[in-house]
């Protein structure tokens, strides 16, 4: 390849269509399970969070309810990943070499958020109510323990406050009586504010340099191919999701966790609403865990339960929530 200005933009054009045929190819989720929300500062406000709606009877004026709002932050970070690209390469035409480096780039790119959300998801369970444990290392990110709105560990066993100021309950939000078993999380995502928060400061973006005078390529013989952008992940609302080690092969586990979520209260003592719509409701399990929430939401017959354990029934919880694999949860 003889190095000219047509010859890199050509070649980087072509570098540009990969990058982007490997980002539309892989799957992930995080548009799925979160409220992607934009972001306009270094760290953003929400301090709608802790604000419970509901609805009255309209005598008089109307009443403002704004009951509590609280400082509850997220700071953007800055991710990047990059390229090198031998000169010598292209003088020697084995440009082709770098071809699924760029592929990779592009596929790591577009499960950057899962990995986020997802490790978010594994530091809440390495640190039930402690808020202050470690963070948890995910190919090198580093994750914090997730705090919500209210101050407490994205799982509670001890409970999130529930209840006006001064005179709250303690509601919890995980089942860990399992023991060793593996967790997984039940997320309702029926809502416009969902359970988890992806923060977008500045799309994920590829550039390059390839200028003949840009000075790596000067000094080093090397171009240079990315990208970056700055986000975060972050706890929504606490009360549309649940985290349980419970045996998921029992059913009785299962219907016992949605059943928790949808006796959660608001503020105001009324029913939150969790698991009650029929749509955007997810099973979020590890791969160890795959084939048993396929046979628990896919199969048409189970086993039954109690006195009729040993008998073939219809599966009640055939179709009753999404299932999510995620690797990131092993």
């Amino acid at each position: 390849m003889i190095i000219s200005g047509a010859s890199l933009t050509a070649l980087f054009t072509g570098f540009d269509l990969i990058f982007q045929r490997a980002f539309d190819y892989y799957p992930s989720y995080f548009a799925d399970i979160t409220s992607v929300t934009r972001s306009s500062t270094k760290r953003q406000e929400y301090p709608w969070l802790k604000r419970t709606l509901a609805m009255r009877e309209w005598v008089g004026e109307r009443v403002l309810q704004a009951l509590e709002t609280n400082n509850f932050s997220v700071i953007n970070r800055h991710f990047e990943a990059t390229e090198a690209i031998d000169r010598d390469d292209l003088e020697d035409d084995v440009q082709g070499v770098y071809e699924p480096m760029i592929s990779e780039l592009g596929r790591i790119t577009k499960v950057h958020p899962d990995l986020l959300i997802f490790g978010m998801i594994k530091a809440a369970l390495a640190s039930i109510d402690n808020p202050s444990g470690a963070a948890y290392d995910m190919n090198g990110v580093s994750v914090g323990v997730p705090i919500c709105y209210d101050g407490v560990t994205l799982f509670s066993a001890a409970g999130h406050p529930v209840g006006p100021a001064g005179d709250t309950v303690a509601v919890p939000n995980i089942n860990d009586s399992g023991g060793a078993n593996p967790y997984w999380i039940l997320l309702d995502c029926s809502r416009a504010m969902r359970p988890l928060l992806y923060q977008v400061r500045k799309p994920y973006e590829a550039v390059h340099m390839a200028a003949p005078t840009d000075e790596w390529v000067f000094n080093q013989r090397m171009y240079r191919y990315g990208v970056d952008g700055r986000d975060a992940v972050a706890p929504g609302l606490w009360q549309l999701i649940y985290a349980s080690n419970a045996d998921l092969s029992v059913a009785a586990n299962y219907d016992a966790a949605r059943t928790a979520m949808r006796q959660i209260k608001n503020d105001n003592g009324l029913p939150f609403g969790s698991w009650a719509n029929a749509k955007g409701r997810y099973l979020v399990v590890p791969p160890s865990l795959e084939g048993v929430a396929k046979r628990l939401l896919h199969a048409e017959f189970g086993a039954g339960e109690g006195a009729n354990a040993a008998t073939t029934q219809t599966n009640i919880w055939k179709g009753d929530a999404e299932i999510i694999v995620s690797e990131y949860l092993e």
